[in-house]
């Protein structure tokens, strides 16, 4: 009896033992990360032994943009998993709660004194006008030598009486100002240390068996990303394109990912994966004149663009609005933002907290807008103190560092990118990169070479000389998919010369891309009128003007080429002005917009003329401008 006795509680211990729920901390690293155009994915590795029965398995020091929705939890063992979450280090944000609130009534006392001594200090200086205006005294009749002297005493002694508190008072003040700053200046460090409170994921798990797991913690992070940006070369109009991809990824997570193998993925897990829904289309009468004005009244393409600081690193948040109408967006965290149909006529208005805000023309392109710092706005924030101060450490902090790729000057020939691998996933393409990086969560921008390769091209030129008379070199890629490139900012060079920046925007580029290389001296355009087959003639109540001009081309290089010439007749929207004796011979003619366009071959040294005429008959009582 006493045997079975101790059986059944030995059995009931076991079980109470075995019923226990362990609790266990794991170190782990990061073992992989996945970048997108926005936020990232993170792999967290951990290696633990589990006895039979429940775990509570811990993982601290987690990044603090942690996303809860997106955490995984995978093991290379059977177990159940019975509840994953994710949790700050609430203890930490207390503590920093408690010290915010002592440093906000120490501010508020400190304004409280600087107001009182201010109000003081004017007290003090009002007396002091006082005794400067009333320094006469005796009026006509004169005073006493001995009642003299004692009215200069004593205006004497309190003179120097009010002067001596108003200094006492204006250290007071200078003293509680500087104290005001420091306090704001901790208020914003708190504000940043309780942004970056840590998240701890707690797994509970059960297991049947004693055994060693390695666990794999998934979950993506929001302040990171990459973008692409393109180093393009043309040596000579005969050989093809060179083009050097570069990834630039950076991250301010909360972790360091340290000596991680990094994948880049095109996707973005913040879009919206809503199809789009059609509005109904409403159908009236068609007007020419109303018709001509609103095509006149927008500029084709899209402005595009960066917003960058005075060292040159992005402004994220950056306001972008046209001036006079409800138009507008806002520069992405690299700094990059898009208009379309703009009005023409218009100008654009690029502002942005602690900078001075920008006016410019609105132009079609592309266009890096330089904000200068505000300093009194910065000095201003300073003072609040209440975690808006502006982190002057940024442009520190965003200096670019360059892996395996050119600078953005120039690039040694024959340079080696780092090995890629491309995925192509059913929605996103997805590149491997074989090396392993350590980037530090401060807002470098890593620069990654990850591509180089040479892409045959059609190179032309294209000249308008009624509006420049310069020839801009041009070149056409056909299959431009082929090569998996992304929308980006690229650099061009010509010749060995660097010639500017532009946006390679392929959200709007059908089977052929096209880039502007930039002018090119070496092919002179020139356009002239004729002034022996230019008329006017008042016939009636009418007026006729006719113009004609003559469009010259040369090339000076030692290769053939390829150009085309565009110019234009005016376009009538009313049934008064009619234009009439269009002639451009070998040109072709769009009628509706009235653009002449020849495609001219040149061989080195060859210079060649077209010629475009027109009449315009219009009431001689109304002026109509013809230039």
């Amino acid at each position: 009896m006493n045997r079975t006795l101790l059986f059944l509680f030995l059995v009931i211990c076991y079980s109470n033992v075995f019923a226990q729920i362990r609790k266990l901390t794991v170190e782990s690293s990061i073992t992989g990360v996945t970048v997108f155009s926005s936020g990232a994915q993170i792999i967290r590795t951990a290696n633990i032994s589990v006895l039979p029965g429940r775990s509570e398995i811990v993982f601290n020091g987690l990044s603090n943009q942690l996303e809860q929705q997106s955490l995984q939890l995978k093991a290379d063992a059977n177990i159940t998993l019975l509840s994953v979450q994710a949790v700050k280090d609430f203890g930490s944000q207390r503590k920093l709660e408690g010290d915010e609130r002592t440093l906000i009534d120490k501010r508020s006392e400190l304004l409280d004194k600087i107001g009182s001594d201010s109000r003081l200090l004017q007290v003090y200086k009002k007396e002091e006008e006082m005794l400067v205006k009333n320094q006469s005294i005796g009026g006509q009749t004169g005073v006493k030598t001995e009642e003299l002297k004692l009215a200069l005493d004593l205006h004497r002694a309190r003179m120097t009486e009010v002067l001596q508190k108003q200094m006492e008072i204006e250290k007071r003040i200078a003293a509680a100002q500087n104290e005001l700053t420091k306090a704001g200046l901790q208020l914003t460090e708190i504000g940043k240390k309780r942004d970056s409170v840590n998240y701890t994921v707690t797994a509970l798990i059960d297991s049947k068996t004693p055994q060693a797991i390695k666990f794999d913690l998934i979950y993506t992070v929001k302040d990171a990303g990459w973008f692409p940006t393109y180093d393009v070369r043309v040596t000579d109009v005969t050989k093809p394109l060179n083009v050097l991809m570069n990834a630039n990824v950076f991250q301010r997570s909360g972790e360091t990912w340290k000596d991680v193998a990094i994948q880049l993925s095109t996707g973005n897990p913040g879009d919206n994966a809503t199809p789009s829904e059609l509005q109904p289309w409403m159908l009236g009468y068609y007007d020419p004149s109303t018709a001509w004005m609103r095509q006149q009244a927008t500029i084709p393409g899209v402005i595009s663009g960066r917003v960058l600081d005075e060292s040159g690193n992005p402004i994220n948040g950056a306001s972008i609005y046209v001036k006079g109408i409800n138009q507008g967006t806002s520069s992405d965290v690299n700094g990059f933002f898009k208009l379309q149909n703009m009005a023409s006529n218009r100008a654009i208005v690029i502002s942005s907290v602690g900078y001075n805000s920008k006016e410019i023309a609105a132009k079609p392109g592309y266009i890096n807008i330089s904000l200068q710092a505000n300093k009194q706005s910065l000095e201003e924030v300073v003072v609040v103190g209440y975690g808006a101060q502006r982190d002057q450490d940024d442009a520190a902090q965003k200096k670019i560092m360059i892996r395996g790729a050119a600078s953005l000057q120039g690039r040694v020939p024959g340079i080696e990118v780092v090995a890629t691998t491309t995925q192509y996933q059913s929605t996103t393409t997805v590149y491997k990169i074989d090396e392993k990086y350590t980037l530090e969560t401060d807002g470098k921008t890593t620069k990654i070479g990850i591509k180089n390769i040479d892409i045959p091209a059609l190179y032309e030129y294209i000249s308008t000389p009624k509006v420049d008379p310069s020839a801009f070199l041009t070149a056409k890629v056909l299959n431009w998919q082929d090569y998996d490139l992304q929308s980006g900012e690229t650099n061009l060079y010509y010749e060995g010369t660097f010639l500017g920046k532009t946006y390679l925007d392929l959200s709007t580029v059908g089977d052929t891309l096209s880039l502007s290389l930039g002018k090119d001296n070496s092919i002179k355009v020139s356009r002239k009128l004729l002034k022996e087959f230019s008329s006017k003639k008042f016939i009636g109540s009418n007026r006729t003007d006719s113009r004609e001009y003559e469009i010259t081309v040369m090339n000076t290089k030692r290769v053939p080429v390829s150009i085309i010439v565009k110019d234009q007749f005016p376009v009538s929207v009313v049934k008064e002005i009619s234009v009439d004796d269009v002639t451009a011979p070998d040109a072709q003619i769009e009628r509706e917009t009235g653009i002449a366009t020849w495609n001219l071959s040149l061989q080195p040294g060859q210079e060649k003329k077209v010629k475009i005429g027109y009449s315009v008959k219009y009431p001689k009582d109304r002026r109509v401008v013809l230039e």
